[in-house]
């Protein structure tokens, strides 16, 4: 049975749930794949809980309960080359870093990562999505997987690189990504006015706890900009328009205080919804995207076709150009998220170890 090192950054949803995925998987990881993810670090953004033999699975469910409750983990954590580098110091010479957070500026501890032999599995867009000067070695590298980075665990980067593998490369990328913003275009369908609307998803968990991480597009860019790199296009996130569903002059709030403006946005989203309805369609934020660059906003659907109400990701090729090639689903929850990093964990390991 071969013993896979484990480092987890993130102890949030996507985390604890991924913790619990390792431990129910275990007998079918290992039946499948004579493998077994050997976690020996997991880490919020201040501490973590670090055991060179492997943490056992009574002390993870451990770590998921005191997470649950917003606990800290064990001691004050190094930097994140530092857990790898311990790690490495440890016997673990070849492993996998897992990063399961939202935060910025980790392309250097990666690249550590990937120096030292290990490999990475990302739910994190950021890394991908910033300037392409540090994004270009993530893509194409057989030791970094991230399906999770679009689609929430759909098998959209699996699609795609089966795409680029059958030289079947996209001309045009489409979809609605969110399925917080696709949330609020149909409850705004129903009349729910904007703020009312953004106010019930925030109650439902559908949103970031700062609503504007969803209202402002750049978490839908992001997606659309790893899937253009991933086929060859080298955009920058200035090549894409976003339209953000709030003014700039909202920016500087407090959440509280931003809940109580956005009233200010319902007469002017009931105007826009109201004129889509007058013409038979639907309001809803769409991804467009090409070699020539992209548009990340809302754009009026009829109302008859199936895509109004559906989350989706379509390829349009040399073999799929007069019907393109749709994946359609929820793609979201902190489930499938971390199902699609334990794919991700599993096909690094059965092709690098």
């Amino acid at each position: 049975m071969k013993k896979i090192p484990v480092i987890l950054l993130g102890a949030g949803g996507v985390g604890r749930a991924l913790l619990q995925q390792i431990i129910d998987g275990r007998p079918n990881v290992a039946d499948r794949n004579n493998l077994e993810f050997q976690l020996v670090a997991v880490a919020d953004s201040r501490r973590w809980l670090y055991t060179a033999n492997g943490i056992d699975d009574a002390t993870i469910a451990a770590i998921i309960d005191r997470k649950k409750r917003r606990e800290p983990l064990g001691e004050e954590r190094p930097d994140v080359a530092g857990m790898v580098d311990q790690a490495i110091a440890d016997g673990h010479a070849n492993g996998i870093l897992v990063d399961v957070t939202a935060q910025s500026d980790m392309e250097p501890a990666l690249n550590h990562a990937l120096a030292n032999g290990w490999s990475v599995a990302l739910a994190n867009k950021k890394p991908f999505a910033g300037a392409w000067e540090t994004a270009e070695p993530f893509f194409g590298n057989a030791a970094v997987r991230h399906e999770s980075t679009v689609g929430g665990g759909q098998p959209v980067i699996a699609t795609l690189r089966y795409l680029l593998d059958t030289n079947d490369a996209p001309t045009r990328i489409q979809g609605q990504l969110s399925g917080t913003l696709g949330y609020l275009c149909q409850r705004m369908d129903d009349g729910v006015d904007f703020s009312k609307a953004v106010a019930e998803a925030k109650a439902k968990g559908f949103t970031e706890p700062d609503p504007r991480e969803d209202l402002g597009g750049m978490d839908v860019m992001r997606k659309v900009l790893i899937l253009a790199r991933m086929s060859g296009w080298q955009l920058e996130a200035s090549d894409i328009e976003v339209e953000s569903l709030f003014s700039k002059s909202l920016s500087h709030l407090s959440v509280p205080e931003f809940m109580a403006a956005s009233r200010s946005l319902d007469p002017s989203m009931r105007d826009r919804v109201q004129a889509a309805h007058e013409e038979g369609m639907v309001l809803r934020y769409v991804a467009d995207v090409s070699a020539d660059g992209g548009k990340v906003g809302l754009q009026a659907i009829p109302n008859t076709s199936s895509l109004a109400n559906l989350k989706f990701i379509s390829f349009t090729t040399t073999h799929y150009h007069d019907e393109p090639l749709m994946l359609v689903g929820k793609g979201a929850g902190v489930g499938m998220t971390a199902a699609g990093v334990i794919g991700d964990m599993i096909g690094l390991a059965r092709e690098l170890f």
